[in-house]
Order: structure tokens, then sequence, then C-alpha cells
């Protein structure tokens, strides 16, 4: 049997180490070296291309799971990777092994996330509403300099549905440049052109000035869209200094084009505390499929993310987890994840 590692796009982008999805695909090859790094396995990786073939292919799922056969057919395939059923299912098609390996028995050299070039929390973080990532189409220039500093682009469904409401603009830093702001020149400036018909109160910004000569935090903006046709994509331009090292700095100036179009690749960032559930509000969400109404979930009743930790959460063995039980798989998913802290959480 051969395993394999597929690094498709970043299901939650700002997760870590505040990592930003790739513009091309070297990148993205930087991304798979350093995932192998950070998890510490033998198993090889495949690396998607940049126009997400592979991940479409396979149903769009974040972490979806296949089996396949010698013959090369699909013999077994699961919306979300559960190591336990896995493992089941290799014993059915396989054969059950003469030693089984234990979770405590694997000795992963684990690593940890890339460390930024500059301080973090300097700049407070934008507390946007729920939004979708729009689609986005960087200007790559040939012999141009890298986007060290890449768009998060999203709009409220309104915006998408309807061409009126919030556009979120956020400009992160990607850690794999190991770059960080220059803030003794100018800050951060976009400017939006605007196609016939479209209507935004600030289609210019500027961040504001920061005090530490440098950070590495994101500059975000929330944009009052009037009017979007749904056909006439617009231009943003962004200009901006940024340092690798205490020497080498550059004054860029970068554009992307985005369409009024959802971006099924754009994955999900959580902004402020990026990687953190809130358990009660985690069990809350996940208690939404309680289809009897008893105040618990049997294993039926569960999807997602707390599925593949069922059996591991359900604490008293009765074949259903409670609104405590779920909490305790957000606040585990919390540490694993080593995520960002809202500043509510944040020990003084």
């Amino acid at each position: 049997m051969k395993f394999y590692f597929i690094y498709k796009t970043l299901a939650h982008p700002e997760l870590v180490a505040s990592y930003v999805p790739p513009i091309v695909l070297e990148e993205r090859l930087a991304h798979a070296r350093q995932a192998e790094k950070q998890l510490g396995s033998t198993i090889p990786w495949l690396v998607d291309a940049m126009d997400n073939r592979l991940k479409h292919a396979l149903g769009d799922r974040p972490n979806s799971e296949f089996v396949i056969d010698p013959e090369g057919k699909i013999v077994r395939k699961r919306a979300w990777s559960y190591p336990a059923q896995l493992r089941k299912d290799l014993e059915e098609l396989v054969g059950k092994p003469d030693q089984i390996t234990r979770e405590e028995d694997v000795k992963l050299n684990l690593q940890a996330p890339l460390k930024a070039p500059a301080a973090r929390g300097v700049v407070a973080r934008m507390k946007r509403p729920r939004m979708q990532a729009v689609v986005m189409e960087p200007v790559v220039e040939k012999d141009g300099q890298p986007f060290f500093v890449k768009l998060r682009a999203e709009a409220e469904g309104p915006l998408i549905n309807r061409g009126a409401g919030k556009l979120y603009l956020g400009f992160h830093l990607d850690p794999f440049h190991q770059a960080h702001w220059n803030n003794l020149t100018e800050p951060l400036k976009y400017r939006i052109t605007l196609p016939d018909g479209a209507k935004i109160e600030n289609a210019e910004g500027t961040a504001e000035k920061v005090v530490p000569p440098s950070d590495c935090d994101p500059r975000e903006f929330l944009v009052d869209v009037a009017a979007w046709p749904q056909d006439k994509p617009l231009t943003v331009t962004v200009t901006y200094s940024a340092c690798v090292g205490e020497t080498a700095c550059h004054i860029v100036k970068q554009s992307y084009v985005l369409r009024r179009k959802r971006d099924i690749d754009g994955g999900g960032a959580r902004s402020e505390g990026a990687g953190f559930w809130d358990p009660e509000q985690f069990a809350e969400q996940a208690l939404e499929g309680d289809k009897n109404g008893d105040g618990k979930l049997s294993k039926n009743e569960v999807r997602g993310l707390v599925l593949p930790f069922f059996d591991q959460f359900d604490r008293n063995k009765d074949g259903f987890l409670d609104a405590t039980e779920i909490e305790e798989v957000a606040n585990w998913l919390n540490t694993h994840h080593q995520p960002g802290v809202p500043e509510k959480n944040k020990k003084k």
C-alpha cells in the first residue's frame, strides 16, 4: 500500500502562522514543504496545480479521503478524513495487520510553524461580518516583484447576489517571504478602478500610520459598495513598502482583478483570532443537527469537524455527544491547530 497527502488550497487562510493562499506554484510548493516539516511525516506529498483541478475533480472538499485499488478504481471515498474508519476500510480490503501501530507509537519529528519576522498584535484586527471570498485574479508580471503582501477579498451575501453591500479588503503579509511592513515610510494605499455602472463610497484608502518601525499585522479595510454590475470586474491596485531583513526594502505596486462571484477555492478565514472556535458557539452550531430535539447528537446526526472525534469525546460511552462533550471537541481543536487567540482570551 502507498499513502499520499494531497496539498490543495488553504481551507482556512490566516490559520496557525497567518498563512495566506499562494499566488504562484513555487509558493504552493513551499507551503507543502513546510507542511511536511511541521508534521514530521515520511508520507510523500502531491501538490495540486494552481487552477485547483485535482480539488475540483475530488469534489471540492477540504479534507476528503480516497482509497484507490491497483487498477485505479476508487473503492472508498469520504468527504471528511476519518482515521478510525480508514483502518476498518483497509482491514476489509487488504486484511488485518499483524501489529497495529498506535498513535503514541508514531514518533513524529514535529516542528513549529514559521516564525514571523516582526511583531504581531500591534495593529488591532478588524471585526468584519461573516463574508465569503470572491474570485480574485492577481496581475502577475513577468520578472515582477514577489507578492510579499497578498489580498484577501471577501463580500457579504447581498453584495454577491445583488451588487450592493460590504466588501472586505485585507492585505496580509505572506510568512513564506519573511517580509515585514516598513512603517518608517508611507502607509499602504489602495485604489479601486471603477468600471461603468459601479459606485463605491471609499474607492481609495490609506492605512493608519503605525508607531513601531515594523510589524506583521494585516492592513484591513471595509468598503461600502452601492453598485457593482455582475459582468464588470473591479481592479484593486495596492502600493506598500515591505522589508526582508533590515536592509532589503521594497516599494511595491501590484494589482488584482475582482469578480462579483463567490470563490469556491477561497476557503473560510476567521479574522480576529484565526483558527479559534468559541466552544459554546461551536456546540450550538453542531446541535443544529439535532433532528429529534433531545439536546444531544447521535453519530448519524453529526457532520463536519465533530464526526472524526465522536468516539474520542463520547466520554460516558452512551452513543451520544451532549453540549459539554461537543465543547471539549472545540477546545481540542483550538489546541491542536495552534490557533491565534482572540483579544478577549489573551492573557493579561
